[in-house]
């Protein structure tokens, strides 16, 4: 489970800095300032995080992963992960699978405190626009 987990981290990593497009970047800022408090929680973050790793692998807008999607960024190497992920093995993975998985709810959250740098609980405005300046930095 262990090497699940690292290769689906390595997977999000190298499909959000190869797949998203510079525009999009700024999609945590755009999501701070749709929050009507301004700020977002975790809990949030992470909905948010898995809707946009969930959107790079639906090919199509279709509303589930097929394991040909999985393949087209993944390679045939990793198929037992995505049997992992599709929970009523039907041969779809949904949003709702997706973020009712522990593992990669709690995946998908390890950046939050790297974000959170005032650490009260949420990204406000000038920790998700230094996060992402930060982000944009590492991209050759």
């Amino acid at each position: 489970m262990k090497h699940f987990i690292a290769i689906l981290l390595c997977a999000i990593l190298s499909s959000g800095c190869s797949f998203v497009s510079p525009a999009k970047q700024k999609d945590l800022v755009a999501r701070v300032d749709q929050s009507p408090s301004g700020k977002i929680s975790k809990q949030e973050f992470v909905d948010w995080n898995i809707k946009r790793i969930f959107k790079l692998y639906d090919r199509g807008g279709k509303g589930y992963v097929t394991l040909q999607d999985w393949q087209a960024l993944e390679g045939t190497s990793r198929d037992a992960q995505y049997k992992r992920l599709d929970a009523n093995h039907d041969g779809k993975v949904t949003l709702a699978e997706a973020e009712a998985n522990p593992k990669v709810r709690a995946l998908l959250g390890n950046t939050f405190p790297d974000i959170d740098t005032n650490h009260d609980g949420f990204i406000d405005r000038k920790e998700a626009a230094a996060y992402q300046e930060k982000r944009q930095s590492l991209i050759p």
